[in-house]
């Protein structure tokens, strides 16, 4: 069914009491009003009341009395055959997310380098703690705002990012704090283990292209210490800038965990600078009512034993 067509239908049955039709299946099931009351504990009178308006709105007696029983007319019974499928599925899927057994997923929003710093630690805590969670990772474009309409949408459970997302409705902490550092290729031919103002003058940079005003900050600071720089190469993501750095005479900024995480993988080395850039804050950004989940609970548990704050 499209939206369009659920809107129609929603707009057609909007001045119907949809709880009419749970008592009207708890009548034609027990084949009583007084069963069928004590079924939803409410009052005989009150699904007497709720039968009357069914046979309004139908103009049709739904029930005869028979014997100490009610019996469906043709018409209750095609609305049954109608309803039976649906209310199955219904109740079903109602007990689904009650069920505190059931295997929750959660999404989570990031950068992919943002998931590679922070899930693989998450993961590995999970399955050793055989929580009944499945976790997936979509991975967020650096140039977009997408973190209100990821969460406000519930397109996602966790974002986690370096811009902050402040509203009544979240939960917002900083989560770990990133050093910046310069790299370039382990073979550069100028530089060898230091990076000063005079030499950043010949050489040319590439360019992390982040929207967050976090990441700009310390971008600030990189040009209040080394002036201007010339751009060469510029891209949204960091692997993609470290992997030039290793094939070209290219000297970039990047976290200090990547660098030291990948530096043999990529060819490239950490430079020393007589200058220290202001660290860039990840942010870990839910619903609060994310928070009345036990299996959420237990995720964000697992999440603060690795928060680096």
């Amino acid at each position: 069914m499209t939206e369009n067509s659920l809107i129609a239908n929603i707009s057609r049955v909007k001045g119907f009491d949809l709880n009419l039709l749970l008592i009207f299946e708890a009548i034609y099931v027990h084949k009583s009003v007084s069963k069928a009351a004590e079924l939803l504990c409410v009052s005989p009178s009150a699904v007497s009341q709720s039968l009357t308006k069914l046979r309004s709105f139908f103009s049709d007696p739904l029930f005869i009395r028979e014997g100490r029983g009610l019996v469906a007319t043709t018409i209750a019974e095609n609305l049954h055959n109608q309803l039976r499928a649906g209310f199955r599925q219904l109740l079903g899927s109602l007990d689904y997310f009650k069920d505190t057994t059931t295997r929750s997923k959660f999404v989570v929003h990031s950068t992919p380098y943002a998931a590679m710093r922070i899930l693989p630690h998450v993961s590995a805590e999970v399955l050793k703690d055989g929580l009944n969670c499945e976790i997936s990772h979509i991975s967020a474009d650096a140039l977009l705002d997408t973190i209100e309409d990821a969460l406000t949408y519930r397109k996602a459970d966790i974002v986690f990012d370096t811009k902050p997302y402040y509203n009544f409705s979240t939960v917002v902490e900083p989560y770990l704090v990133e050093q910046t550092v310069p790299i370039c290729r382990v073979d550069h031919p100028r530089l060898k283990k230091t990076l000063t103002y005079e030499e950043m003058a010949f050489e040319t940079s590439s360019f992390l292209n982040a929207g967050s005003e976090n990441v700009k900050r310390t971008q600030t600071g990189i040009m209040e210490y080394l002036g201007d720089r010339n751009f060469f190469f510029s891209s949204s993501s960091i692997i993609v800038n470290a992997a030039i750095v290793e094939k070209s005479d290219v000297v970039s900024f990047v976290p200090a965990w990547f660098a030291e995480k990948f530096a043999s993988s990529f060819n490239i080395k950490v430079l020393e600078c007589n200058f220290t850039l202001e660290p860039v804050t990840m942010y870990m950004t839910y619903n609060k009512a994310s928070l009345k989940s036990p299996h959420f609970l237990e995720l964000l548990q697992v999440l603060n034993k690795f928060k680096e704050l």
